[in-house]
C-alpha cells in the first residue's frame, strides 16, 4: 500500500447541511479513491453554532468503510 501525503489531497466541498447544532461540510477528494473499493474519500467536518470545530472523520462514499485514521 503507497503512503498518501495528506498535504498534496486537493478536497472540494460537495455537501453543507446543519445536523442540528451546527453546520456540516462534507468534502471529496479528487485526487484520491479509496484503495478497497475505488470509491469517492469523503471528509466530515462537523461544527458547532458558532463554526468551531468538533470532529471530523473520513469515510468511503461507495462502500462506506470508515477510513479515519
Amino acid at each position: 500500500m503507497s503512503k498518501i501525503d495528506a498535504d498534496q489531497i486537493q478536497w472540494t466541498l460537495i455537501n453543507t447541511e446543519d445536523w442540528g447544532g451546527g453546520p456540516e461540510h462534507t468534502y471529496r477528494a479528487e485526487n484520491v479513491e479509496h484503495a478497497g473499493c475505488g470509491g469517492d474519500v469523503h471528509l466530515v467536518h462537523l461544527h458547532d453554532a458558532m463554526g468551531g470545530l468538533l470532529g471530523a472523520h473520513s469515510k468511503c462514499a461507495k462502500c462506506g468503510e470508515d477510513l479515519t485514521p
